[in-house]
């Protein structure tokens, strides 16, 4: 090992400084994955457990030596989540440059709180979003904004103008793969921005915002898109879905408390059906979510369907008729639930597969996935026609076995 050599060793530690809780740090988005990645925009819901267990790993490798200690500290800044709650940074960021300003980023994640911290926290963000490519790592940007005062186009304040004080700054960024805005006001977003500015996704993630009709959106690499959006702005959304060009999508979830998600089906969706591996459509409030007869046939190539407990566990459904045929190559049928409380997760689980089996008509080579709509928790049930216990379920963290 004396004879490795720095640069060796540097991988192995950049590699081991990796988090292995979400596949989207470390991996492309498959039908096995696919979970892991449209949940990832709530991790910081969740008291941002991944991020501190990444800080407290770095500080496992700082006191094996003092070469390894001074490597880490280089790396300070390869994860870093900044927010209106974080003591840790000056929020001007004319103060962050003038001390010389952060090393590379690669994930960066912000949460606003409130309305006061909007404009400093999105000013320091597009800062780093803007630095050229030749100096900027960065991978996935995460933003949340849990204010409830609306913030007129949020892109607009991420992006902007190149300033005379950023001479060096550019209006494009080609690194970024993942962009996640999370919003809890309704604030506007430009689709047109977002194609302009971000070249590179190949994953973006949308909710809470409103929508602006006919608004195009031409993303050439994107694979994945997740897009939850209020009902009463659906139709706007919908009439600015004709205009989006996104060749090379495969994996898909929209969620919206209205019944027109089929009408996607024959128009947005419908241009990407024979490529499509991961589709999962959850309506709020409505009980069904009727799959047309030639469902199966269009979606050729779809691995993974997911939707609600209440349109799964109807009868009247009409997937228990529109079956996929033995030769499809479609692997799972996602279940969402929602659950109140997260000690009830396993009792529910098995209710709503006791539910599920008695109306269960696919073929025993697809596999029933349940868990909850908003957490990281989900059961593969090993065997529908047998034991509905949660012992005849395997759970997983959003990474599915490849079947």
């Amino acid at each position: 090992m004396e004879r490795v050599s720095v640069e060796v060793w540097h991988q192995i530690l950049l590699k081991v400084m990796e988090t292995n809780d979400w596949p989207i740090f470390t991996t492309s988005c498959t039908p096995y994955t696919v979970l892991g990645f449209t949940y990832l925009h709530n991790w910081l819901e969740r008291d941002g457990g991944p991020y501190l267990d990444y800080l407290a790993q770095r500080r496992r490798l700082r006191l094996v030596c003092r070469a390894w200690n001074e490597f880490v500290l280089f790396t300070s800044h390869r994860w870093l989540l900044l927010g209106d709650y974080s003591p840790m940074y000056n929020l001007d960021p004319t103060t962050i440059r003038a001390k010389g300003g952060v090393g590379p980023i690669e994930i960066l994640s912000t949460e606003i709180r409130s309305k006061e911290f909007v404009t400093p926290v999105l000013s320091w963000a597009s800062h780093i979003l803007k630095r050229p490519a030749s100096q900027s790592p960065l991978r996935c940007y995460i933003l949340h904004l849990s204010t409830h005062t609306p913030v007129y186009n949020l892109v607009n304040l991420l992006v902007g103008r190149t300033t005379t004080q950023d001479p060096e700054c550019t209006n494009t960024n080609t690194t970024l793969r993942l962009l996640s805005i999370s919003t809890s006001s309704n604030n506007s977003i430009s689709f047109s921005q977002i194609s302009r500015t971000f070249t590179g996704l190949r994953s973006l993630f949308l909710s809470g915002f409103t929508a602006v009709p006919q608004q195009p959106l031409t993303l050439a690499h994107l694979e994945v898109l997740y897009v939850e959006i209020v009902w009463e702005k659906w139709e706007d959304l919908q009439r600015s879905f004709e205009t989006w060009h996104t060749p090379a999508l495969r994996h898909v979830r929209l969620s919206s408390s209205s019944t027109q998600l089929r009408d996607l089906i024959d128009h947005f969706l419908g241009r990407y059906a024979h490529q499509i591996e991961s589709l999962v459509l959850f309506c709020y409030y409505s009980l069904l979510l009727d799959l047309p007869p030639g469902f199966w046939a269009q979606f050729t190539a779809l691995r993974l369907l997911g939707l609600s407990d209440r349109t799964l566990k109807n009868k009247e459904w009409s997937g228990w008729s529109v079956v996929p045929p033995p030769t499809h190559p479609c692997r799972y049928l996602l279940c969402h639930f929602v659950c109140p409380v997260e000690s009830e997760l396993d009792w529910l689980a098995e209710r709503v597969v006791n539910d599920i089996r008695a109306r269960w008509t696919w073929d025993d080579g697809v596999k029933l996935v349940v868990g909850h709509v908003y957490a990281n928790q989900f059961y593969v049930v090993k065997n529908i026609r047998g034991d509905p216990s949660i012992a005849n379920m395997e759970r997983n963290i959003g990474v599915l076995p490849e079947l």
